[in-house]
């Protein structure tokens, strides 16, 4: 079995252009639009100011189409054509790709509908690998509620719908909302094109709120709300000049998947590279990683990031980070204090992720700029508070441990994939956590990147992460599908376990398992209200191009 790791120092001694991983040579051989593209120059778009704040179809309904549209992202690009969510709106206040919020109640049941009316076949912008797909070059989707505790019939899971919602479909779902608020998101998962419908604008903001996260100013928690309290999802795209989003194909012949999609162009919001204009008073961000498979590691101008909560909620006490070190769909809820910055101009930046943190990423420092103004309409909250109406992540004792292993098979081959357990996605289902029992999943990573582990249904505390031999373990167990799982790794730990960071005080769903660790989680496998066992729901790398071939499995919550 030849791992990425390997793969990488073979390519040591090779030439600089040579020693980088095929997939960041094929994305970046050229770059036919960035150099157009001047930084700053245009408005970050905001709720009801360019992002579009779903409208109900009826008492806690919500009816979407997926359509494509158009939008100009840059001043020197034309329009560029992506595929939306629309509310039945027209989408005429969406200024750039990721335009949608949905705003919701914690504890409030929606129902919701995703109508398909996009083309019978995927355009040329959209290349797809049909070697990965279920029917071929024909659009399918299905739409996932990424952090939702639903049933798994409105999870949106191909482990449920293989064969997703087609033009014509409509995909009917039922998010109970019965957890703490929240930022969520919902993006398309169909089988074997995540990716590309990801890429392609099938994304959206879903906000729980509740009794004291009301989002208003003031509020019970005392942190910024109303016009204060700003989301910022960040992607990297890249573009033709006729403005259309780039995808980059493999240049291995027969292929069409690459490894991962990187892009040299930054989006937030849905716009390139924009600016913002804000008050020197305190602000809260909301900051969503939507990249396809980019780590970011963010910082501002050396600013102070107070983090309040991420993907599972608010936390119990705030904590204190220069920098935001985020995989893909990970979040971050972050309090900004900018009354010490009157006047200034400040650039969000991205830096190479600290070890061990790895990715393959070419840099792409610059993220988008902040223009603090001199005055202050709103005075707004002047402290960090101490203390929060959310918790900690602290469960009780595992009934079981699984042991999970994450291989890549093959790179620069035509049969170049990546797995969990030595395992397809369509292999028997090996995961049965017993409905309400706590478990302890141990993701045993023997390739050279970090990859950000999600689980469907759950959200789950991170318990530690374990240094440990990986080529000894491989050799003692590896196989021609990589070493399979339910194999303890604690015989080859190289250290002691270390602990979370503290950016990972509370609950998650999106876990960084790294090179050259084994790491845990813990997590209780309820269900809804209502709910009985049997259900099944996927777990999978969220490197979408990885989830996409082959690194998802499923899993069954049973009796």
């Amino acid at each position: 079995m030849i791992t990425r790791r390997s793969f990488l120092k073979c390519g040591a001694a090779a030439s600089a252009t040579l020693a980088l991983p095929w997939t960041v040579r094929q994305a970046f051989a050229t770059r036919p639009a960035r150099s157009l593209l001047t930084k700053y120059i245009q408005p970050l778009p905001l709720p009801g100011a360019g992002i579009v704040v779903a409208t109900p179809s009826g008492m806690n309904q919500y009816a979407f189409t997926q359509r494509e549209i158009a939008r100009q992202l840059h001043p020197n690009l034309p329009p560029t054509p992506f595929w939306a969510y629309d509310d039945g709106s027209g989408l005429g206040g969406q200024a750039g790709s990721f335009g949608m919020a949905v705003i919701a109640q914690s504890n409030t049941a929606l129902d919701v509908s995703y109508t398909s009316n996009l083309p019978e076949f995927y355009p040329d912008w959209i290349p797809v690998d049909t070697r990965l797909t279920p029917l071929g070059n024909h659009v399918r989707m299905m739409t996932h509620l990424h952090g939702g505790f639903v049933n798994a019939d409105s999870d949106g899971n191909p482990a449920i719908t293989p064969n997703g919602f087609g033009p014509g479909n409509t995909q009917n779902v039922h998010y109970s909302n019965e957890q703490p608020a929240t930022l969520l998101w919902f993006h398309d998962h169909a089988l074997g094109t995540t990716r590309l419908n990801v890429f392609a604008g099938l994304a959206s903001g879903y906000i729980l709120r509740d009794q004291y996260d009301t989002g208003l100013e003031p509020n019970p928690i005392g942190i910024p709300g109303g016009a204060y309290e700003i989301p910022l999802v960040i992607q990297d795209r890249q573009f033709s000049r006729d403005g259309k989003f780039l995808y980059p194909t493999s240049d291995i012949e027969g292929v069409t998947w690459i490894g991962e999609y990187f892009g040299d162009v930054m989006l937030v919001n849905g716009k390139v590279w924009p600016y913002l204009n804000v008050e020197p008073r305190m602000y809260r961000f909301r900051i969503l990683n939507g990249c396809n498979a980019r780590i970011l590691n963010l910082d501002l101008s050396g600013s102070d990031f107070w983090q309040i909560g991420a993907e599972g909620g608010m936390w119990d006490i705030p904590v204190l980070t220069k920098r935001l070190v985020l995989a893909s769909a990970e979040r971050a809820d972050v309090l900004v204090d900018f009354s010490r910055h009157a006047g200034r101009t400040l650039v969000m930046m991205n830096h190479r992720a600290p070890r061990p943190v790895s990715n393959p990423a070419p840099q792409l420092p610059q993220v988008m700029q902040i223009r603090v103004g001199t005055t202050v309409s709103h005075p707004g909250p002047t402290t960090i508070p101490s203390s929060l109406p959310g918790r900690a992540a602290n469960l009780g004792s595992p009934v079981n441990t699984r042991y999970i292993t994450l291989n890549e098979i093959d790179p620069e081959e035509v049969e170049w994939f990546l797995n969990l357990n030595a395992l397809r996605f369509e292999d028997a289902i090996t995961e049965t956590p017993q409905v309400g029992t706590i478990e302890d999943w141990v993701y045993i990573n023997m390739t050279g990147d970090t990859h950000p582990m999600h689980s469907h249904l759950v959200t789950f505390q991170v318990v530690g992460r374990t240094p440990f031999d990986a080529e000894a373990y491989e050799e003692a167990y590896g196989g021609p599908d990589g070493v399979p799982g339910g194999i303890d790794p604690t015989p080859f730990a190289t250290g002691p376990m270390q602990p979370p960071d503290p950016t990972e005080r509370g609950f998650k769903d999106t876990v960084k398992a790294n090179p050259g660790e084994f790491t845990t989680i813990r997590a209780q496998y309820d269900l809804p209200t209502g709910v009985t066992a049997p259900q099944t729901y996927v777990y999978h790398c969220h490197i979408v191009e990885h989830e996409d071939n082959d690194m998802m499995r499923a899993f069954t919550v049973v009796p």
